[in-house]
């Protein structure tokens, strides 16, 4: 076997370790959900422990699945450390979501454990069949100054505008278009900065509007800037698809999330008014922002 070929079979293993979190999570709730007689294709009243539960395992299954991509993402660009400590984090992660159901009194599903394992086994050979790629050391700061204060002056903005102008919607939550901000910080300062005042932002309001599930925000909203700052300084097509990209992910996350808290008939109407609405009008108000500021502004190339 090449020595190449190492790196790519780890690769491989982790995304399976990380969608095998994932889909463990999505076998542990509905495992519970069927043990106490509800059916998420109706709709749901489910009592306030049960749905922090829910929305816990899912939220944690899903995020071990995203540190997995990251872990790829990371090796592919040959920074091998930073992507064994993701895809150990990762791990970590998991197993301690294999244990929330008994921390709320529910039963640990035998097949869901047996996946959770059977990933972490995967992430731990794939991580060590990726670091016999050849590593690059991390150079300078994680965030410059710049965008340390550009960080944070947009979650600010951003925070205030889901604060100031949201609408509450009939099936729950509420309706804003303060995403804007996230893809214009995207677009102009770059995925660090984007997913930052995503997740920043979002959960800065979630905390004063009292929203019990803002860590679902966490990976909804910092995706939903991760993925459009990669196209910083790309061509008008680009940045739009790698939006619609980031929105749809964030709609997707919180349909997913609903599905089990609400039941089908009410997520899929929160998924329309999320993806069509909040996502859609912010990524063309936000294309139009970004590219006006930065024809204004060449500095910002």
């Amino acid at each position: 076997m090449s020595p190449e070929a190492l790196p790519r079979r780890g690769c491989w293993l982790i995304i399976f370790g990380g969608l095998l979190f994932a889909l463990s999570s999505l076998l542990e709730t509905t495992h519970v959900l069927y043990q106490l007689n509800f059916s998420f294709f109706q709709e749901l009243g489910l009592p306030s422990k049960l749905k922090m539960f829910l929305s816990l395992c899912i939220f944690l299954g899903l995020t071990c699945m995203a540190l997995a991509f990251a872990s790829v993402y990371f090796q592919r660009k040959g920074f091998t450390r930073a992507s064994s400590a993701l895809g150990v984090f990762a791990s970590i992660l998991a197993l301690i979501n294999a244990v929330v159901p008994l921390t709320y009194g529910y039963e640990t599903y035998p097949i869901s454990a047996v996946w959770t394992i059977l990933g972490v086994c995967l992430m731990a050979v794939g991580v060590e069949l990726a670091s016999y790629s050849p590593s690059i050391e991390w150079r300078g700061p994680l965030l410059t100054s710049k965008e340390v204060a550009v960080t944070t002056v947009l979650s600010a903005v951003y925070a205030t505008l889901i604060i100031v102008v949201r609408v509450p919607s009939p099936t729950g939550g509420y309706t804003h278009v303060g995403d804007v901000i996230v893809f214009v910080a995207a677009l102009l300062f770059g995925y660090k900065v984007g997913g930052l005042v995503g997740a920043i932002g979002a959960v800065a309001a979630d905390f004063y509007v009292g929203y019990e599930r803002w860590f679902v925000s966490i990976l909804a909203h910092g995706l939903e800037g991760l993925i459009p700052g990669f196209s910083k300084g790309k061509s008008l097509t680009i940045q739009a698809l790698t939006c619609i990209i980031g929105g749809f992910i964030m709609a997707t996350t919180y349909f997913i999330i609903n599905v089990f808290i609400k039941g089908y008939p009410v997520a899929i109407i929160s998924y329309m008014r999320d993806l069509f609405i909040q996502a859609g009008l912010s990524i063309v108000i936000g294309l139009a922002i970004a590219n006006t500021v930065r024809r204004s502004l060449p500095q910002l190339q």
